[in-house]
């Protein structure tokens, strides 16, 4: 008996705790009837199982419709609810678009709302258990993430325009900070997977390009990156590996070349050749995104784990040149402008 007791207030708190919601009969375009009223009963289970909400659905005899909000802002207040739901479905097509608002009585504005689109009628349940999950809170049912309420629409491959993938070109310059700061000339090949919600690229970099520059870098990298939206001008950031190499001439006065480099084939400087891993991160702009001809604006820091010798000279106090080494590691910012051809 007490046990049936504790059962029954347990029940009744939560019922006063719960908030009594009206939705109003739901409101149809290009589909039949009893759609409105399946949908009606699914959304009372889901929204009561989840239990911050009471629902009162409402009939044909509350002689009220989803296009007139005042009719149904005073049919919810009739049935003492504090809210109400307007919930629509149109049919474009082959696909449903589900439109759900939650309002206060006594307000204009909805202070919750969302639209999902079902590729069919199956596509209703799931719909649902996610607006019944999200309704009233700061969660949007579309960004809902649980796997087991997935719509075929979202497994639908979706149609976009026909691009996917880019070659192109970049020509910018590297800036390097160490072991001076000067900025190299340089060309980027590339190509770019645009996978929608990521972006993968492949890239073959070679900066210093001319006679007089200290510094001839050159890289094989891949990168992904994160695209901010799917419009046609999409800003991203990301970051990737390369596999490089990295030369870099040090100058060396004319008495110490005489004496002790002779044989170098130019003894105006000392080169140091190394190679291994270089890391990056950065981001940048694609314009005209998804089109056959697009352009795309980069920056990104590069870093060798590698260390070059960096050679220097002083004189002493007797006027003798003295050579100093310091090995640095490569790094500074990349900046390039690109044009690519997709395919």
């Amino acid at each position: 008996m007490k046990k049936i007791l504790l059962s029954v207030l347990v029940l009744a708190v939560a019922l006063f705790a719960a908030e009594k919601v009206y939705l109003a009969p739901v409101g149809l375009t290009g589909m039949h009837d009893d759609y409105a009223v399946a949908s009606s009963k699914l959304m009372k289970a889901y929204i009561e199982d989840d239990g911050r909400f009471i629902l009162v659905v409402g009939t044909a005899e509350d002689s009220v419709t989803a296009d007139n909000q005042e009719a149904v802002q005073k049919k919810a207040a009739e049935k003492g609810c504090s809210k109400y739901i307007i919930a629509e479905f149109t049919r474009l097509g082959e696909n449903v678009i589900m439109s759900f608002k939650l309002y206060k009585v006594g307000s204009e504005a909805p202070i919750w709302d969302d639209r999902l689109k079902a590729r069919n009628p199956d596509d209703f349940d799931p719909i649902i258990q996610r607006v019944a999950r999200n309704i009233g809170t700061k969660r949007k049912a579309v960004d809902d993430s649980d796997i087991y309420s997935v719509t075929e629409q979202e497994t639908k491959t979706p149609k976009r325009k026909g691009v996917n993938a880019y070659i192109g070109m970049s020509v910018g310059g590297l800036m390097a900070v160490q072991p001076d700061v000067e900025v190299f000339a340089g060309l980027d090949f590339w190509l770019l997977y645009d996978a929608q919600v990521i972006l993968f690229g492949i890239d073959w970099d070679m900066y210093g390009l001319g006679d007089d520059a200290p510094l001839d870098y050159m890289d094989f990298a891949i990168s992904a990156y994160y695209p901010f939206g799917t419009k046609a001008i999409t800003p991203f950031v990301g970051g990737g590996l390369a596999f490089s190499q990295t030369e870099y001439q040090s100058d060396m006065p004319s008495e110490y070349r005489r004496n002790s480099y002779s044989y170098y084939y130019d003894d105006n400087d000392y080169s140091s050749e190394k190679s291994g891993l270089t890391g990056f991160i950065g981001g940048g702009v694609m314009f005209n995104r998804s089109s056959r001809v697009m352009f795309i604006a980069q920056v990104k820091y590069m870093l060798n784990f590698y260390k070059n010798d960096i050679y220097s000279s002083k004189k002493n106090e007797n006027g003798d040149t003295i050579i100093s080494a310091k090995d640095h590691a490569i790094q500074g910012l990349i900046f390039n402008v690109g044009i690519g051809y997709g395919f």
